[in-house]
């Protein structure tokens, strides 16, 4: 099983509507970050859901040529997210490694990654794949209900919109 979501949370300094908020991912019984209850949304810190769907669908465009791709956890000195292609599964795992000088958001490779939480949790690559563009797919029409003309999610838009047409 594989399962993304998350919780818009408005913020009077973000850029634009629905750039901020909580996302989870869950694999099989696990699960990597949290969706709090709104009382929390003024006292827990926020991430960018622009920026982790954008990087999740460059995830699964390497997954296509690479068997082996992780995403940093922009949150944590040396957090990574790994994603191991076997046949028509992709293994997730979290993992530790050191964040080098030009280190960047997403590698193809990671020096000496030791398994952190849990490790190759098996889901199939066209069940990361659908859900992955559902849920993108869901947050970007929010995004342009709420930021018709604004600038700073179009770039977002044109990825999203080139991945589904590979779909």
């Amino acid at each position: 099983m594989f399962e993304i979501n998350y919780a818009i949370v408005q913020n009077e300094y973000d850029d634009f509507t629905g750039e901020d908020g909580y996302l989870q991912i869950k694999i099989n019984n696990y699960q990597f970050g949290e969706i709090y209850p709104e009382e929390l949304y003024d006292i827990m810190p926020t991430v960018s859901l622009c920026d982790w769907m954008e990087r999740l669908i460059r995830v699964c465009k390497y997954l296509e040529t690479y068997d082996y791709v992780a995403l940093s956890d922009v949150d944590s000195y040396n957090g990574w997210i790994e994603f191991k292609r076997m046949a028509q599964n992709v293994l997730i795992s979290i993992v530790r490694a050191a964040k080098k000088n030009g280190t960047q958001d997403i590698e193809l490779s990671l020096e000496d990654p030791v398994v952190s939480e849990w490790a190759d949790q098996a889901v199939s690559y066209s069940e990361f794949k659908k859900e992955l563009c559902d849920k993108a797919g869901e947050y970007l029409k929010f995004l342009i209900a709420h930021n018709a003309d604004d600038k700073m999610f179009k770039d977002f838009r044109r990825k999203y919109e080139i991945f589904l047409q590979n779909r």
